[in-house]
């Protein structure tokens, strides 16, 4: 398993330079206290600039991180590998209201070097962002941010990194698990 002690900084160009493609995100945000933390699964995941360094995520207002990120301009997106599948969908399957994700997946949370939000030990990519704005397109809120610090697992390969589309969770090889009905 995977830990923070594993892990080297990486410069900004190099972290969005080592961005799997349609990379499957967790993201891990808090209260400024640390009293309420949680992991979303997010699949919509986009980098809209280099020059800054500015990355995006978007959430639905259903969902119980909507109101964390809402109150706190500090958010981390952590790339999970292909052994932290079923870690991945119990985060994405139960509501942060109910539930420690942290506990109910195993996962360490660990606070950021250059910001408060939790980053995920056991990801192999943990960005720390700090939001520079946040806007409505149809059913999702889009929030933007300045990634801040990147620690990356030494020897990462984004091979490795989880993908998601229509249904299915992949890595850049093969499909590992449909969700879509048959």
């Amino acid at each position: 398993m995977i830990g923070m002690d594993d892990k080297v900084d990486l410069d900004h160009m190099g972290a969005v330079m080592a961005l799997p493609p349609a990379p499957l995100v967790l993201v891990g945000v808090a209260d400024r206290e640390w009293k309420e933390r949680n992991i979303i699964t997010v699949g919509m995941f986009n980098v809209f600039s280099v020059r800054p360094p500015i990355i995006g995520i978007g959430v639905t207002t259903a969902r119980y991180s909507y109101k964390l990120l809402e109150e706190n301009d500090e958010f981390t997106v952590n790339i999970p590998g292909k052994d932290l599948l079923d870690k991945v969908i119990a985060c994405g399957e139960r509501s942060g209201a109910e539930t420690d994700k942290f506990k109910l997946a195993g996962l360490t949370p660990v606070k950021g070097k250059r910001t408060k939000a939790p980053r995920i030990a056991e990801c192999l990519m943990n960005i720390e962002v700090k939001r520079t704005q946040s806007f409505e397109v149809g059913d999702h809120t889009w929030y933007l941010g300045e990634i801040k610090h990147t620690d990356i697992v030494q020897g990462y390969d984004r091979s490795q990194a989880l993908l998601y589309r229509d249904g299915e969770f992949w890595t850049a090889d093969r499909p590992l698990r449909s969700l879509r009905p048959e």
